[in-house]
């Protein structure tokens, strides 16, 4: 997969290291991690196994894009997205 981008539901981008704790990811693991994945499903799990701050689910996919959401503690949804 590629292309990786996050975004709230009013479709504000956000950065990807925001998802981060400070010590323990940063965004080119997690850019790593998009690149060896090659279904939603597998990027899902990898990228909850990264321990960030929110987990990801499956909201759509197609033969095009996967892609994931998540809600923060403040209730607004999140939308991780990215082409195959």
């Amino acid at each position: 997969m590629r292309n990786p981008v996050l975004f709230t539901e009013d479709c504000e981008p956000e950065k990807l290291s925001s998802l981060c704790h400070k010590d323990t990811c940063n965004a080119v693991k997690i850019l790593d991690t998009v690149e060896e994945c090659t279904t939603g499903e597998e990027l899902a799990t990898r990228l909850n196994a990264l321990k960030l701050f929110c987990i990801f689910a499956i909201d759509r996919e197609t033969s095009e894009y996967a892609r994931l959401t998540t809600t923060d503690c403040f209730g607004v949804r999140h939308y991780f997205k990215a082409e195959k």
